[in-house]
């Protein structure tokens, strides 16, 4: 028996013991002769693994959009765990992107309270809820999803979020820290990072600021280099590998004239490099970094100088020391949402692409999620997409890349038609 509670906002969180690694379960609430809707879980496996596939998801605006791409990972047969990247829960919506206006949950979340309100507002979503019910999640926060530009208010958004999402309560002395690790067999290892609450409060040396604090940078690289999976993915809520622009008489281009965000790993070049580096003389093979954040779809060779071809060769990949996979949002709007005519869509894909010869894909007008398909000897990475102005029951294959173990770069063929999969269409 569990108590819900005020205290919790009558939320009821079940650590479950005995239960059998690699195993699907079914469970569900009862309260006196009422019972809930029945959920799906697998617990992660110990045993040797052949075969792993994920759903990789992140920004979902409530208002911007239906939730198509949420009820298509629900109705996946191949699929049973989701790596969401943050902006799961947005504290405002965009006054440019209210196609769901729905009063009086419009409002820009201040209190603990109205965070509580909030999340609660997002389960009346029968599509959201239907992926939470049918999958398993591991989750991270973003800056939509904490609101700490208010202040005063960070702490009462991570708590709503650990109440509201599948997480185990916190460390009661550091409740920031939601960085951890997910283990399948010796396959594959996660590493949940946070990148967000932690950029530029401390310094790795002088004049020198980190990005994910000293204490997580040192936990991270100690996962990696301890690590016995075949594969290491490191799930990270904003873009890892540069995004360079180039100064424009033209137009006027988003950013500080050399990164399109200084505000992600772009601002931390040094300290960027440090891991890039540690990566490198480590020896540490198949690292995938799964990012959100941008809204759009990227194919990333990660490699500390992108435009230096004594170090990176663009044709062949040799020289990058991992890869990144950058799906789309699943609803919170791109160029397509910003007023920029269709027509000139492909044209800012092309001059993209053509500033940043790491970038094998950019896809910038599209929604969904991706999926990562694992095995020994290679990743294969989907962008799936979905409409988001109308409910869909159908989804659209973009592209498939793939990685092949112990080469640290994408192969540049990639895949036109959808990988063989189980799931109705």
């Amino acid at each position: 028996n569990i108590t819900a509670d005020k205290k919790h906002d009558y939320t009821a969180k079940v650590d479950a013991t005995g239960l059998v690694a690699g195993s699907d379960y079914f469970y569900r609430f009862m309260f006196e002769d009422k019972a809930s809707q029945i959920g799906k879980a697998k617990t992660l496996p110990k045993e040797e693994v052949e075969h792993l596939k994920i759903a990789v998801a992140s920004c979902s605006s409530i208002w911007s959009g239906f939730f198509n791409a949420y009820r298509r990972i629900a109705e996946r047969k191949d699929i049973d765990f989701v790596v969401h990247l943050g902006d799961y829960a947005y504290d405002y919506p965009d006054e440019d992107e209210r196609v769901r206006y729905i009063p009086p949950y419009t409002k820009d979340v201040a209190s603990l309270a109205e965070w509580r309100e909030r999340h609660s507002y997002y389960l009346l979503d029968p599509d959201l809820r239907a992926a939470k019910q049918n999958k398993t999640w591991m989750v991270i926060w973003d800056n939509h999803d904490t609101d700490c530009e208010k202040p005063g208010t960070q702490a009462d958004a991570i708590q709503a979020f650990y109440e509201y999402l599948p997480i185990r309560m916190p460390d009661t002395l550091h409740p920031e820290r939601l960085y951890r690790s997910f283990r399948f067999g010796k396959l594959v290892q996660i590493n949940m990072i946070d990148m967000f609450l932690f950029r530029g409060k401390e310094s790795y040396a002088e004049n020198q600021k980190s990005i994910l604090g000293n204490y997580q940078d040192a936990w991270l690289k100690s996962q990696l280099s301890s690590s016995t999976s075949t594969w290491n993915l490191i799930g990270n809520q904003e873009m890892m590998g540069s995004w360079m622009s180039s100064k424009s008489k033209v137009i006027k281009l988003p950013g500080n004239g050399t990164y399109f965000d200084p505000g992600n790993w772009d601002g931390y070049a040094h300290d960027r490099k440090r891991l890039f580096d540690f990566i490198k003389e480590h020896d540490i093979n198949n690292t995938v970094v799964l990012s959100g954040d941008a809204h759009m779809s990227f194919i990333t060779d990660l490699t500390t100088a992108p435009r230096n071809r004594k170090i990176y060769n663009r044709k062949t990949g040799e020289g990058a020391v991992g890869v990144e996979f950058l799906p789309a949002s699943i609803s919170r709007g791109n160029m397509d949402e910003s007023g920029i005519p269709k027509e000139f869509i492909p044209l800012f894909q092309s001059f993209s692409k053509g500033w940043n010869p790491q970038h094998l894909f950019c896809q910038f007008s599209k929604h969904g999620y991706g999926t990562l398909d694992i095995t020994k000897e290679r990743c294969v990475a989907e962008f799936w997409y979905s409409k988001i102005l109308s409910m869909q029951d159908v989804e659209y294959f973009g592209r498939g890349y793939t990685v092949k173990s112990g080469v640290n770069h994408w192969e540049r063929k990639f895949n036109k038609r959808r990988s063989k999969s189980t799931f109705p269409q």
